[in-house]
């Protein structure tokens, strides 16, 4: 699978760094803040005609092509997100990132982001570990929430915003600090190669993390729901950490929300 992969994420990175550096971008919108150009488009359609055709008995679910309410199916997937991190790529923030994550049975197999303005290739294989540019990475190490560096990202949806920015101010209080990319994908990865300690989302979509979840678990951390059970990709929610502050902050998670 990985030799199949990688030639065509490098390949659709390279196309990503051309388009990122022009100044034709025009921006559309599906709601009130998220944005679509024609690059997305452009991409899917570039990685989806590949993808199709180095792995034909996959079926290939693209974050522009697929219903937004699609939760994780069954049999033999492919979850694409052109870009990952649209907004900043309009912005020429450079973190923003291609996704591909390859699923059987619901279980993730192989997976590989590409963060092209920043030369990262990151890629993983169930059982045989994490990769950033042929490199192995593992989680960090950190044992406290106060030493800690989180991650998170925001709805779209100002209403939910305000409703996270209760626990972003408490997250705040109890870690180190906080950073946001905009890309869930990268966010994951960041926290694969030990970067960030904990990451936490909410109102997410498969395509944004179906490769990063095999990430994280390949580098050694955790992934979960709120309530520390295996994670489900139509859940819209993720938790993820080095595994050993993964409870104090689940625990603090749950009492802002309730």
């Amino acid at each position: 699978m990985l030799d199949r992969l990688l030639p065509i994420i490098k390949s659709a990175g390279e196309r990503m760094k051309e388009f990122y550096e022009r100044r034709d971008t025009e921006v559309s919108f599906k709601g009130e803040t998220d944005l679509v150009t024609q690059y997305d488009l452009e991409l899917e359609r570039i990685l989806t005609e590949a993808l199709s055709e180095a792995f034909p008995d996959f079926r290939i679910i693209g974050e522009e092509s697929s219903p937004s309410d699609i939760g994780m199916q069954p049999g033999k997937v492919i979850y694409v997100d052109p870009i990952d991190g649209t907004t900043s790529f309009v912005h020429r923030f450079p973190f923003t990132s291609i996704s591909v994550g390859i699923y059987v049975d619901k279980e993730p197999y192989c997976a590989a982001v590409a963060c092209p303005i920043l030369g990262e290739i990151y890629h993983a294989i169930k059982g045989e570990g994490a990769y950033l540019n042929g490199k192995r990475i593992f989680v960090s190490k950190t044992d406290s929430p106060v030493r800690s560096l989180f991650s998170t990202g925001f709805s779209y949806n100002r209403g939910e915003r305000l409703k996270q920015m209760a626990l972003f101010s408490r997250i705040l209080e109890i870690s180190q600090g906080v950073r946001r990319t905009g890309s869930a994908a990268l966010d994951l990865c960041y926290t694969a190669r030990g970067t960030f300690d904990f990451y936490y989302e909410s109102s997410l979509k498969p395509w944004d993390i179906a490769a990063g979840i095999l990430m994280v678990q390949e580098a050694g951390g955790k992934v979960t729901d709120l309530y520390g059970r295996p994670h489900d990709l139509g859940s819209g929610l993720i938790v993820a950490s080095n595994g050993i502050v993964h409870d104090e902050y689940i625990n603090e998670i749950r009492a802002i929300k309730s």
